[in-house]
């Protein structure tokens, strides 16, 4: 925490605030001293408020604690982004036979194991004849629930993988994430990550026809979203509620809704959106009724 305050201390005195306008009505002056000088902790939710009190975002104040430099797990992840869009099994192979050398040389940081079952699904998604270990479910599924404090990348983990559970687990971590509102409510960038989670297990849900389940991720993705402008968002949305539909025998009208959808995605040239749904749409959608 000293780091934290220290570098708090920095973005105050560049941005010519005293010590009164930061601390605002959140913190007392000397509560304050004493964070900057490394004296004492700050809980997430009165250290927020610090941070918009100087102007400031919790996206560019942990860019800063970071020296400006992508953390390991960020490059990681805008790696196997691309060769996900791209199909290119063999390079998320070669990707995960880098992590479990890294897993081997580093056991005692255990995402590298993470890392491969992560890739493992990644690949199952691409190949569906290839094969995920229940064994590794299992072992992604205990560490969801023993972390007390989730970051982006348990959110990413979960949100990759979601797919290859049973919808009640999906709905019990789901609800588990939902709930932890301090992780989201005030950071877009996890906002928006979990509006995204919010939609795709509504999706997962009602694939398997557990509207009850499928329900309750609507009305939090609803809520997520009332009066925001997030288009892309609101177009999963608009998809996924045409799919519910449709699974509750309004075929026609769920139809037209999901093909609206699609076709916003082809407007806002969102190409891997389009194919998403588009392979979606042709999974679950009975050919005959697809005019």
């Amino acid at each position: 925490m000293e780091e934290l305050g220290a570098m708090f201390r920095k973005f105050r005195l560049n941005g010519q605030f005293t010590l009164e306008e930061a601390a605002g009505e959140t913190l007392s002056v000397s509560q304050l001293s004493r964070f900057e000088r490394g004296e004492s902790d700050l809980v997430l939710g009165k250290f927020l408020p610090l941070l918009d009190n100087i102007h400031i975002t919790m996206e560019n104040f942990m860019d800063a604690v970071r020296g400006f430099q992508k953390p390991a797990i960020s490059q990681f992840i805008t790696t196997w982004v691309k060769l996900y869009y791209q199909k290119d099994i063999e390079g998320l192979r070669a990707l995960q036979a880098e992590e479990l050398e890294l897993y081997k040389r580093y056991p005692e940081q255990y995402y590298h194991r993470l890392n491969m079952i992560l890739l493992q699904g990644l690949m199952c998604q691409r190949n569906p004849s290839l094969q995920i270990a229940q064994s590794d479910l299992d072992l992604v599924s205990d560490y969801l629930f023993q972390v007390e404090e989730w970051s982006m990348y348990e959110m990413i983990l979960i949100g990759n993988l979601y797919s290859f559970y049973e919808v009640d687990y999906v709905y019990r971590i789901g609800r588990e994430i939902l709930e932890r509102e301090d992780f989201y409510q005030h950071i877009s960038r996890h906002k928006e990550l979990v509006i995204v989670l919010a939609l795709n297990f509504w999706l997962h849900a009602a694939e398997q026809k557990e509207f009850e389940k499928a329900e309750y991720f609507e009305q939090q993705a609803r809520r997520l979203l009332k009066d925001t402008d997030k288009i892309f968002e609101k177009t999963i949305l608009l998809y996924v509620d045409g799919f519910t539909a449709y699974q509750k025998g309004q075929e026609l009208a769920g139809i037209v809704q999901m093909k609206r959808a699609m076709s916003i995605f082809e407007w806002t040239d969102t190409p891997h959106q389009v194919t998403y749904y588009q392979e979606h749409f042709d999974r679950f959608v009975v050919p005959d009724r697809d005019e």
